[in-house]
């Protein structure tokens, strides 16, 4: 059986500017869905909402059909990468993986990881942005919960690593559900099944890509017409 999230009645004000207005959102256990939109149009915001650490008086967020008003305070229902680095700095890969992964099977699955194997002793801040970006979301793919919400997986990476991500994100959707947001527009398309994008602070389902270009995300003529 799936797992369902649904956000529904979301509505945000910051000084008195309306930034979302009445979203919703649908996702099961299975899917990936994009979240696209330009800068400060709220994308950010709603996955905080839907996460719970932002706070608004307008929303509604059921797991399952059970309303969470904070959900990452229950611990196996949704975890969050944030924009910024998740991980502390001067703390090696493998006490990272001891600290994150509560079971002995999930850490000795990750220490055998071929990408991180040979960096083990190695501290956060000697990795990469792609080999960081990759051990985050590969700490919480590992984790017991039902949903990830990804802010910004693709940003200041090497391209290999962008290509790593998004087949480490599809080997983990039978299993889970995907909600994720990035300005590099292309990856997401590319990751996503689904296309979801703010505008005039409502989520509209995009269907074919061209409507990316009829509501003034990308350029005219960036996309032939083509479907999901």
């Amino acid at each position: 059986m799936k797992d369902l999230l649904e956000v529904d009645s979301v509505i945000l004000s910051f000084d008195d500017k309306q930034i979302l207005s009445d979203c919703y959102l649908r996702c099961e256990t299975g899917d990936i869905i994009g979240i696209l939109g330009r800068n400060g149009c709220g994308k950010s915001s709603l996955l905080k909402i839907i996460f719970g650490t932002l706070f608004t008086y307008n929303k509604f967020v059921r797991i399952n059909g059970k309303v969470y008003s904070h959900p990452y305070k229950h611990g196996n229902l949704i975890a969050y990468l944030p924009q910024h680095a998740l991980l502390p700095k001067n703390i090696s890969i493998k006490k990272i993986i001891d600290i994150y992964i509560p079971t002995l099977m999930g850490r000795e699955k990750l220490v055998n990881d071929p990408r991180l194997k040979k960096h083990l002793k190695k501290r956060i801040s000697e990795l990469s942005g792609g080999e960081l970006r990759y051990l985050e979301i590969l700490l919480l793919v590992n984790l017991d919960v039902k949903f990830i919400l990804l802010d910004e997986p693709f940003s200041k990476i090497e391209p290999l690593y962008k290509e790593v991500i998004i087949d480490l994100i599809r080997e983990y959707r039978s299993t889970k559900g995907f909600v994720i947001t990035d300005h590099d527009y292309r990856n997401i398309i590319t990751a996503s099944d689904r296309i979801i994008l703010i505008t005039n602070g409502v989520c509209k389902p995009v269907d074919s890509l061209t409507e990316l270009e009829h509501r003034n995300y990308v350029p005219a003529g960036t996309f032939s017409e083509s479907r999901y």
